[in-house]
């Protein structure tokens, strides 16, 4: 391990997984985790949907706009440094069992990790009930066409 870090509440060391420790994981899996402990799924699918449904409306939709759904830094911007259980994110080099296995470890640190998780459920739902959801639009025959029983 390279560069470990220590808790900003306690300074242990973060391979003591202090009680401050919320989750450590590889970067990649770093939203799926988050995600999954705040037994969010079903807020967090409605608020993607949302915010999707709005950038379209809005005509602003544009894949990199979609990062917040993968980039641990993004989502942490969006989503978690807003949050008062929210203490810290750090990154670590953590090297597997088998050369060519390393990777970047996410390491998220709050001083009630449990409140945060709760609280990160509530960010979901409370950002996804603020975006209007997308109505299909009236299936209007456009002025080309004649309307049925014309």
């Amino acid at each position: 391990m390279l560069g470990e870090k220590k808790c900003p509440f306690c300074a242990a060391d973060s391979s003591k997984q202090c009680r401050h420790l919320a989750l450590v994981t590889e970067a990649r899996n770093f939203v799926r985790r988050c995600v999954e402990l705040c037994q969010g799924e079903r807020q967090w699918q409605r608020l993607c949907d949302a915010r999707r449904a709005h950038l379209r409306l809005s005509g602003e939709w544009a894949p990199e706009r979609e990062d917040f759904m993968w980039l641990e830094t993004a989502f942490s911007n969006d989503f978690l440094k807003r949050l008062i259980w929210f203490g810290n994110m750090d990154y670590e080099w953590r090297t597997g069992p088998r050369a060519g296995q390393g990777g970047f470890w996410v390491l998220l640190w709050s001083k009630e990790p449990q409140r945060l998780w709760w609280e990160l459920r509530d960010e979901f739902e409370r950002q996804g009930n603020r975006l209007p959801v997308e109505k299909p639009a009236p299936s209007a025959p456009g002025p080309w066409l004649f309307a049925p029983g014309a």
